[in-house]
């Protein structure tokens, strides 16, 4: 996977399908996959913000995704972007992060273990190296920010994003806070006044589970596979001019 920092900038062509928190769900990747498909182009582009891994119940693909976004990175470097998460930010850092009161560390260590024995830190090495290769967020050329979750408090320009993870994963509350925050921890004010240091006008994340999605002011909360009942994605047009969070709502849609 090329490495090409901590932001993503993407040009007013095509569009992008954009897919929050998969968490291990192999069923839902493989859905948004074939919808890919059936839009794949040179101009269009995927994206996961993040959480590909550790599931709370079910069946566990985390490994198997794991896997296929290594290879569509490859395969597809110029239009498949998976950003970083707080699971995999947890997993760089050796944090036991927890899920449905279940330690998730540890769960996905023994998956490690159970698939590849005596090699299994050797794996946990490489998906840790590849995590930190992960971008922090998409930026599109018509003003729409999307990331993990935030927005962050402590942005002042698009450099700081540019650069965010030169100081590191530990101690880094900006970074925390895009991968962290949760409706509550910001205001719908403290979206507006983000968006308007970056240059955007409307944000879509995850991280927080809805019913399909919820709109607060200018920010796009989705839940594409752990959701409290729908499941959702965006078919964001990079063509359109984007005024506010409602031009967002218009493009979600639902999976069948």
């Amino acid at each position: 996977m090329p490495d090409y920092g901590d932001l993503k900038e993407l040009p007013r062509q095509g569009k992008a399908l954009i897919v929050t928190d998969l968490h291990g769900n192999l069923d839902d990747f493989n859905k948004i996959r074939e919808i890919w498909k059936d839009l794949s182009s040179k101009d269009n582009h995927l994206i996961l913000t993040g959480d590909f891994i550790h599931p709370m119940d079910g069946d566990d693909g985390s490994l198997d995704i794991l896997d296929a976004v290594q290879a569509d990175c490859e395969k597809y470097e110029n239009n498949f972007h998976p950003l970083l998460g707080n699971h995999e930010w947890a997993t760089i850092l050796h944090i036991s992060i927890y899920k449905g009161g279940i330690n998730q560390t540890l769960k996905f260590e023994k998956l490690l273990k159970d698939k590849f024995g005596d090699a299994w830190r050797f794996k946990l090495d490489e998906y840790t190296n590849f995590f930190q290769k992960l971008p922090i967020a998409v930026k599109t050329d018509n003003e729409v920010f999307i990331s993990h979750s935030g927005p962050s408090k402590g942005i002042s320009s698009l450099n700081d994003l540019r650069n965010m993870t030169e100081k590191g994963y530990l101690d880094n509350i900006p970074l925390y806070e895009l991968l962290w925050n949760r409706y509550g921890d910001y205001s719908a004010k403290d979206v507006d006044d983000f968006l308007k240091i970056v240059g955007c006008r409307a944000m879509i994340v995850g991280h927080t589970p809805v019913e399909g999605y919820k709109l607060i002011g200018n920010q796009l909360i989705v839940s594409s596979s752990f959701s409290r009942g729908k499941k959702a994605y965006v078919e964001l047009d990079l063509e359109k001019d984007i005024e506010n969070g409602h031009d967002l709502e218009k493009m979600v849609k639902y999976f069948q």
